[in-house]
C-alpha cells in the first residue's frame, strides 16, 4: 500500500489517498474507530479539540471490503477555533513547522493550526494504518506501540501544564510474526530505513532505535552480539538487542523500535520569534489548546507507519478466506463475460461458414488452436488443451 495524506488542521477536512490497496480486505470499521479514539488520547493532558472523527470512504469500498481500486478517505474537521492563533500571524512557533512551511511554500501555506504539517494529519494516517492492520493479520502479523513508562511520563507532563511547559515521550513498537529474509542491505531496501521513512512523517518524531538502539555506543561486541539458537526448528536469537534486523533484513525475531517525541512545540511560556512581516525580532505566548505531551496518544500514529512500512516490505499475501473467494468471483465474472463474447463471435463465424458452404469442424484450424494456446501457458499446457477443446466443442455447438 502507498498513502497520500491530504487536507489542513482547520481546513474543511483531513483525509487519505490510499493505492495498491488489495481487493476483498475487509473494512472493519469498528476497529478504525477505536483506533482514532486512542489517538485522541483522555484526560488532562492532551488537547481540548474534540473532533468526532468519523470516516467517510468516497471510493475504493463496496459492501464493506475494498475494491482494489485507490481508497480514499475524509474525515471532516469541526472543532476549530482558527482565532486562537491570529496571534501569531506571521511570528511563527519555535521549533514548529509555521516557518519551515511558509518557507517551502513561498508564503502561501495554510498556517491555521500548523496547517498541513500539524498533528491533526495522524487521523487519516491512522485510518490507513487500521487498514494495513487488518491486512498484515491475515499473514499473522501484529503491530503493536505502548509509550514507555506511561505513569512517570503523565507525572512529568502534568508539571509541565501547570508551568506552562511541555514534555517529550518515547513509544516503543513491536512488529512480530515477520518471516526473516525481508528487506536488504541497499538503502532503498532496509527494513530500518523502511520503517524510518514512514516514522518520520509524523509530526515531532526527532529520533528512532531498533533494539538496544544508542546504548550500543557503551556496549561490547561480546554483549551486543545476539547468539543463534534453534528454537522449534527455526533459526532464532537468544537475545534480541538488533531488534529483529541485521544487515537490514529481517532475521525472524521481533522487530523492536523506540521512537523519540519531542515536547510540543506549543507552549504558554513566552518564546522569542521574529515577526516575518516586519522581519524584527518579537516574543509570542502560544494560548488556545495543546498536548503538554504529544506521546501520550501517539501510539496510534506510530503503529500506522509501521503497519504501513511493513506492507511495503512484504511480498504480495493473500487476504482472508472471504476476500480470496471474492477475488475468485470476479474472475469467474471475468472469465463468463469473455466467454460470452467468444460464443457470440463463434455464432458469427457459423454465420459466415453457412454462407459460404464450409464446413464446421476444421480439424487442422483445431490443431493449430490447441498448439498455441498451449505455447502461451506452457506451465498449465495440459490444462490450457482440455479447456481449449471443450471451448472449441461448445463453440461447435453454437455454430451448428
Amino acid at each position: 500500500m502507498h498513502y497520500t495524506l491530504f487536507g489542513e488542521s482547520h481546513g474543511p477536512a483531513v483525509g487519505v489517498l490510499l493505492t495498491d490497496v488489495p481487493p476483498g480486505l475487509p473494512v472493519d470499521e469498528v476497529f478504525i474507530r477505536e483506533q482514532l479514539l486512542r489517538r485522541m488520547g483522555q484526560g488532562g493532558l492532551t488537547t481540548a479539540r474534540q473532533e468526532k472523527e468519523e470516516v467517510h470512504f468516497l471510493s475504493g469500498v463496496y459492501q464493506g471490503r475494498t475494491t482494489g481500486d485507490p481508497l480514499a478517505a475524509v474525515i471532516y474537521n469541526g472543532d476549530v477555533r482558527s482565532a486562537d492563533y491570529d496571534s501569531l500571524k506571521n511570528k511563527p512557533r519555535p521549533s514548529h513547522g509555521d516557518y519551515t512551511a511558509a518557507v517551502r511554500a513561498l508564503g502561501c501555506n495554510d498556517p491555521r493550526g500548523g496547517g498541513h504539517t500539524s498533528g491533526r494529519l495522524t487521523a487519516p494516517l491512522t485510518v490507513a494504518g487500521a487498514l494495513a492492520i487488518t491486512y498484515l493479520k491475515t499473514a499473522h502479523i501484529a503491530v503493536h506501540a505502548d509509550v514507555l513508562d506511561e505513569e512517570a511520563l503523565r507525572a512529568r507532563a502534568a508539571a509541565a501544564k501547570a508551568d506552562g511547559d511541555s514534555v517529550g515521550g518515547v513509544i516503543r513498537c513491536t512488529v512480530s510474526g515477520l518471516p526473516a529474509g525481508l528487506g536488504g542491505p541497499d538503502w532503498r531496501d532496509t527494513v530500518e530505513g523502511t520503517i524510518a521513512r514512514h516514522v518520520f512523517a509524523i509530526p515531532a518524531v526527532k529520533a528512532i532505535g531498533f533494539g538496544a538502539g544508542e546504548t550500543f555506543a557503551q556496549m561490547r561486541g561480546s554483549a551486543a552480539n545476539d547468539p543463534f539458537t534453534m528454537a522449534r526448528g527455526a533459526v532464532r536469537t537468544a537475545t534480541n538487542h538488533a531488534g529483529g534486523v541485521n544487515a537490514g533484513i529481517t532475521n525472524g525475531m521481533d522487530v523492536v523500535f523506540d521512537v523519540t517525541f519531542r515536547p510540543t512545540p506549543s507552549i504558554a511560556k513566552e518564546q522569542r520569534t521574529v515577526d516575518l512581516y516586519t522581519m524584527t525580532e518579537t516574543t509570542i505566548s502560544v494560548s488556545g489548546r495543546h498536548d503538554a505531551c504529544i506521546a501520550l496518544r501517539a501510539a496510534p500514529a506510530v503503529e500506522s507507519a509501521a503497519a504501513l512500512a511493513v506492507c511495503q516490505l512484504l511480498p504480495d499475501t493473500p487476504a482472508d478466506l472471504d476476500g480470496l473467494r471474492c477475488r475468485l468471483d470476479e474472475t469467474d465474472a471475468a472469465i463468463l463475460e469473455l466467454f460470452d463474447r467468444r460464443q457470440r463471435l463463434s455464432a458469427a463465424i457459423g454465420a459466415y461458414k453457412s454462407a459460404h458452404g464450409l464446413p464446421v469442424r476444421d480439424k487442422a484450424r483445431e490443431a493449430e488452436v490447441l498448439r498455441t494456446r498451449g505455447d502461451m501457458l506452457p506451465e498449465r499446457r495440459d490444462q490450457a488443451e482440455r479447456l481449449m477443446t471443450l471451448l472449441m466443442a461448445l463453440s461447435r455447438e453454437e455454430q451448428a
